[in-house]
Protein backbone atom coordinates (compact mmCIF):
# COMPACT_ATOMS: atom_id res chain seq x y z
CA UNK A 1 0.00 0.00 0.00
CA UNK A 2 2.72 2.57 0.57
CA UNK A 3 4.33 1.31 -2.92
CA UNK A 4 1.12 2.93 -4.71
CA UNK A 5 -0.01 5.72 -2.13
CA UNK A 6 2.46 8.21 -4.69
CA UNK A 7 0.85 7.47 -7.32
CA UNK A 8 -2.59 7.47 -6.38
CA UNK A 9 -1.92 10.80 -4.92
CA UNK A 10 -0.41 12.03 -8.26
CA UNK A 11 -3.94 10.50 -9.93
CA UNK A 12 -6.17 12.56 -6.91
CA UNK A 13 -4.11 15.82 -7.77
CA UNK A 14 -4.67 15.24 -11.63
CA UNK A 15 -8.05 14.71 -11.25
CA UNK A 16 -8.95 17.73 -8.86
CA UNK A 17 -7.04 19.93 -11.44
CA UNK A 18 -9.03 18.51 -14.34
CA UNK A 19 -12.14 18.97 -12.48
CA UNK A 20 -11.42 22.38 -11.56
CA UNK A 21 -10.53 23.61 -14.87
CA UNK A 22 -13.86 22.32 -16.33
CA UNK A 23 -15.92 24.17 -13.72
CA UNK A 24 -14.24 27.33 -13.84
CA UNK A 25 -13.96 27.45 -17.91
CA UNK A 26 -18.38 26.39 -17.84
CA UNK A 27 -18.73 28.64 -15.13
CA UNK A 28 -16.99 31.56 -16.39
CA UNK A 29 -17.99 31.32 -20.35
CA UNK A 30 -19.75 34.23 -21.18
CA UNK A 31 -19.73 33.55 -25.09
CA UNK A 32 -23.66 32.38 -26.43
CA UNK A 33 -24.22 29.96 -28.68
CA UNK A 34 -23.96 30.62 -32.79
CA UNK A 35 -28.10 30.69 -33.97
CA UNK A 36 -29.07 30.27 -37.42
CA UNK A 37 -31.74 31.96 -38.45
CA UNK A 38 -34.19 31.20 -42.01
CA UNK A 39 -35.74 34.15 -43.49
CA UNK A 40 -38.39 34.03 -45.63
CA UNK A 41 -38.76 36.43 -48.33
CA UNK A 42 -41.96 39.02 -48.45
CA UNK A 43 -43.35 39.64 -51.20
CA UNK A 44 -42.98 43.15 -53.14
CA UNK A 45 -44.71 45.79 -51.84
CA UNK A 46 -45.75 48.27 -54.84
CA UNK A 47 -47.40 51.58 -54.51
CA UNK A 48 -50.69 52.60 -56.84
CA UNK A 49 -48.42 53.47 -60.00
CA UNK A 50 -46.47 50.38 -59.96
CA UNK A 51 -43.60 51.85 -58.76
CA UNK A 52 -41.28 50.23 -55.27
CA UNK A 53 -42.03 52.24 -52.56
CA UNK A 54 -38.24 53.47 -52.64
CA UNK A 55 -38.45 54.13 -56.07
CA UNK A 56 -41.43 56.45 -55.76
CA UNK A 57 -40.22 58.32 -52.70
CA UNK A 58 -36.75 59.03 -54.24
CA UNK A 59 -38.39 60.30 -57.18
CA UNK A 60 -40.85 62.44 -55.77
CA UNK A 61 -37.92 64.25 -53.77
CA UNK A 62 -34.88 63.72 -54.93
CA UNK A 63 -32.83 64.82 -58.24
CA UNK A 64 -32.74 63.23 -62.03
CA UNK A 65 -30.22 60.20 -60.43
CA UNK A 66 -32.58 59.09 -57.79
CA UNK A 67 -30.62 60.09 -55.17
CA UNK A 68 -32.13 61.82 -52.52
CA UNK A 69 -30.39 65.35 -50.98
CA UNK A 70 -30.06 65.83 -47.34
CA UNK A 71 -31.82 68.45 -45.95
CA UNK A 72 -32.23 69.09 -42.06
CA UNK A 73 -35.68 67.94 -42.13
CA UNK A 74 -35.10 64.22 -44.30
CA UNK A 75 -31.54 64.26 -41.88
CA UNK A 76 -33.94 64.13 -39.21
CA UNK A 77 -36.50 61.92 -40.59
CA UNK A 78 -33.49 59.01 -42.07
CA UNK A 79 -31.58 58.93 -38.75
CA UNK A 80 -31.31 55.21 -37.89
CA UNK A 81 -32.09 54.42 -34.28
CA UNK A 82 -29.44 52.22 -32.05
CA UNK A 83 -29.49 48.66 -32.55
CA UNK A 84 -32.14 47.03 -29.81
CA UNK A 85 -30.52 44.07 -28.54
CA UNK A 86 -33.33 43.58 -25.77
CA UNK A 87 -35.70 43.86 -28.95
CA UNK A 88 -34.30 40.75 -30.52
CA UNK A 89 -32.54 43.32 -33.31
CA UNK A 90 -28.65 42.42 -34.43
CA UNK A 91 -26.05 44.24 -36.45
CA UNK A 92 -24.83 41.99 -39.43
CA UNK A 93 -21.46 43.43 -41.23
CA UNK A 94 -20.93 42.15 -44.71
CA UNK A 95 -20.59 43.03 -48.22
CA UNK A 96 -23.13 43.04 -50.71
CA UNK A 97 -23.32 39.86 -53.16
CA UNK A 98 -26.78 41.13 -55.09
CA UNK A 99 -29.19 43.29 -54.97
CA UNK A 100 -32.77 42.35 -55.86
CA UNK A 101 -35.01 45.28 -56.02
CA UNK A 102 -38.17 43.49 -57.38
CA UNK A 103 -38.43 41.25 -54.15
CA UNK A 104 -36.85 43.72 -51.77
CA UNK A 105 -33.86 41.13 -50.89
CA UNK A 106 -30.80 42.26 -50.17
CA UNK A 107 -27.79 38.99 -50.43
CA UNK A 108 -24.88 39.91 -48.35
CA UNK A 109 -21.48 37.83 -47.34
CA UNK A 110 -21.43 38.77 -43.64
CA UNK A 111 -18.08 38.62 -42.01
CA UNK A 112 -18.43 36.83 -39.10
CA UNK A 113 -16.23 36.97 -35.28
CA UNK A 114 -16.74 35.32 -32.13
CA UNK A 115 -19.88 37.35 -31.41
CA UNK A 116 -22.00 37.06 -34.24
CA UNK A 117 -24.83 35.39 -35.20
CA UNK A 118 -24.90 34.15 -38.62
CA UNK A 119 -27.75 34.52 -40.43
CA UNK A 120 -29.37 34.07 -43.74
CA UNK A 121 -27.42 35.73 -46.76
CA UNK A 122 -30.60 36.60 -48.33
CA UNK A 123 -31.62 39.58 -46.08
CA UNK A 124 -35.58 40.84 -46.95
CA UNK A 125 -35.92 44.88 -46.22
CA UNK A 126 -39.08 46.09 -44.37
CA UNK A 127 -41.03 48.20 -46.75
CA UNK A 128 -40.55 51.68 -44.13
CA UNK A 129 -35.99 50.33 -44.11
CA UNK A 130 -34.03 53.32 -44.24
CA UNK A 131 -30.91 52.85 -46.82
CA UNK A 132 -28.19 55.82 -46.04
CA UNK A 133 -24.66 56.26 -46.38
CA UNK A 134 -23.18 58.95 -44.46
CA UNK A 135 -23.82 61.60 -46.79
CA UNK A 136 -27.28 60.93 -48.48
CA UNK A 137 -30.79 58.35 -48.69
CA UNK A 138 -30.09 55.36 -51.12
CA UNK A 139 -32.09 53.51 -53.06
CA UNK A 140 -32.38 49.85 -53.15
CA UNK A 141 -31.28 49.85 -56.95
CA UNK A 142 -28.23 52.40 -55.91
CA UNK A 143 -26.73 49.58 -53.56
CA UNK A 144 -23.75 47.38 -55.73
CA UNK A 145 -22.56 44.53 -55.43
CA UNK A 146 -18.74 45.01 -53.24
CA UNK A 147 -20.24 47.57 -51.04
CA UNK A 148 -19.85 47.39 -47.61
CA UNK A 149 -22.84 47.55 -45.56
CA UNK A 150 -24.05 47.64 -41.94
CA UNK A 151 -28.07 45.68 -41.87
CA UNK A 152 -29.90 45.88 -38.63
CA UNK A 153 -31.77 43.37 -38.79
CA UNK A 154 -35.23 42.45 -36.32
CA UNK A 155 -35.90 39.96 -34.76
CA UNK A 156 -38.19 38.48 -37.61
CA UNK A 157 -35.07 38.44 -39.63
CA UNK A 158 -35.75 41.76 -41.62
CA UNK A 159 -33.92 44.59 -42.03
CA UNK A 160 -35.29 47.77 -41.00
CA UNK A 161 -32.26 49.80 -41.46
CA UNK A 162 -28.81 49.51 -44.38
CA UNK A 163 -26.07 51.44 -43.61
CA UNK A 164 -23.78 51.87 -46.85
CA UNK A 165 -19.54 52.06 -46.88
CA UNK A 166 -20.02 53.59 -43.54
Amino acid sequence: MKKQLPLLVLVFVVLFVIGGYIVHTSTNSQQAPITVRDVKVPPTQNVSDGRSLNESSSKSSGNISGEMTLSARSIEETNVPSVDPKAGEIIVYGEVKAVDVDKRVLTVDQQMDDNSVKVSPNIPLNKDAVIRSKQKVLTMAQMKPGDSVGVIVTKDGKARAVLVNY
